[in-house]
């Protein structure tokens, strides 16, 4: 196999290794490489396998016949089968819609809807599911539309079917985000009055937030031991390994367009009805369980006063928490997505 067939491989198995013209360095490093698996080839027993994952088996020649000749510096080599280049992006596009937070896929293959906890998640699941006609069975399954979705939705023929033979150039994609560090401050109040996270807190930083609290400040040094690519949903970065393949037709960041027009937007790129979102009572039932934020004070005192569980679930809780300390750390945390969608 020569340099560039070589690299055609490459790509048919991931196009973004090799997405811009490979500069000197690359093709230095490609040949290196080649170079590398032909002198193990050569070095091995005639005719033993040296298989490359993804790439072949390179094996030396057998001894010529008759007996004197010479087999020379000849390496053989059988490639794998490899995809085409447009049935490995839709191989990576699907393998993409089964990980982390999963995404909201259109059973009927329209659309696919990327979201993020604390980023009005709840609002465009019920939306998703009004838009598909299942509203009222995923209400009559619980209040909580997430409910639904977990248990019920995911595990629906035509989902999982839609799922199995979707492709990247069929969909438009939606996503919705929020503001990375005020979606921060929204992770700490949930995970503040949930609990959920206090076991890891403790064992990260030694605080036992049911009778000591933790601070805004505190919840960040949390956060810094976190691997924000895999954590909990809650904390994780907004960026979705379904982007590495496609990129969002329409972005709504909710801290700066209404969520609302945003939606109506999408469904009229789809050529489907507007949603008349003052009839979605599930959706406005679950907005008026909003926390006051009626705690005014010194936003570096605030940012560092330990806040309870009963704080976090009832109020009052503090109307500003981002202190410059908050935003430069915060800004190290979620640098792409803040580069990305704020």
């Amino acid at each position: 196999m020569d340099i560039q067939g070589l690299m055609q491989r490459v790509r048919a198995l991931d196009p973004s290794v090799l997405d811009t013209p490979p500069t000197a360095r690359q093709m230095q490093l490609l040949r290196a490489a080649l170079l590398a698996v032909r002198e193990a080839a050569l070095a091995a027993e005639p005719g033993s396998p040296q298989p490359v994952a993804g790439l072949g088996v390179f094996r030396r020649p057998p001894a010529a016949n008759p007996p004197e000749a010479k087999a020379g510096r000849r390496v053989l080599f059988l490639p794998d089968e490899v995809p085409s280049l447009q049935e490995a992006t839709a191989m990576r596009w699907r393998a993409a819609l089964c990980q982390q937070e999963m995404p909201l896929l259109d059973p009927q293959g329209r659309f696919v809807v990327l979201f993020s906890p604390k980023s009005a998640c709840s609002s465009v699941v019920i939306w998703f599911f009004h838009r598909l006609g299942l509203a009222d069975e995923a209400r009559t399954y619980g209040n909580w539309p997430h409910e639904y979705r977990l248990k019920r939705f995911y595990k629906r023929e035509d989902y999982l079917a839609a799922r199995a033979s979707s492709r990247p150039e069929q969909v438009q994609v939606l996503k919705v985000v929020r503001d990375p560090l005020r979606r921060a401050v929204s992770s700490f109040r949930h995970a503040l009055g949930l609990g959920y996270a206090n076991a890891a807190i403790r064992q990260a930083l030694g605080v036992d937030v049911e009778t000591q609290g933790l601070s805004f400040r505190q919840f960040i040094d949390f956060l810094e031991t976190e691997n924000l690519a895999t954590c909990d949903p809650h904390h994780r970065q907004q960026w979705h390994p379904l982007e590495a393949v496609r990129t969002p037709d329409q972005l709504i960041n909710i801290d700066r367009s209404d969520l609302f027009e945003g939606l109506n937007a999408f469904e009229a790129r789809l050529g489907l009805p507007a949603t008349d979102f003052a009839q979605l009572h599930w959706l406005h039932e679950l907005q008026a369980n909003r926390v006051p934020e009626t705690m005014s004070g010194q936003i570096d005192a605030l940012y560092k006063l330990p806040l309870t569980v009963e704080q976090a679930r009832s109020g009052p809780w503090p109307d500003q928490l981002l202190a410059a300390d908050a935003r430069q750390r915060l800004e190290r945390l979620y640098g792409r997505d803040i580069a990305l969608y704020a």
